[in-house]
């Protein structure tokens, strides 16, 4: 059985990795290499929050804790 550490690493994880594909598929729409990789990332870490709060591993309290309100990725403006 997992533990609560490991997955809280596994969301935090799979949240950072969906919030890099969502900034990148956003910066470059028009490139279909990063729509694929925002799909999976976001089905990847939905899937994963979902499963891990129906097994009552984590919480939403928890969840919200470890991605939401933990992590913000602020677009970075070019250098001049």
């Amino acid at each position: 059985m997992i533990t609560k550490a490991e997955a809280t690493y596994n969301v935090s994880k799979a949240y950072l990795d969906y919030c890099v594909a969502n900034r990148l598929y956003w910066d470059m729409i028009s490139s279909r290499e990063t729509e694929r990789d925002y799909h999976i990332a976001s089905s990847k870490y939905r899937t994963m929050r979902e499963c891990y709060l129906a097994c009552g591993v984590l919480t939403y309290v928890e969840l919200d804790e470890a991605t939401d309100k933990k992590y913000k990725l602020e677009k970075i403006e070019p250098a001049e």
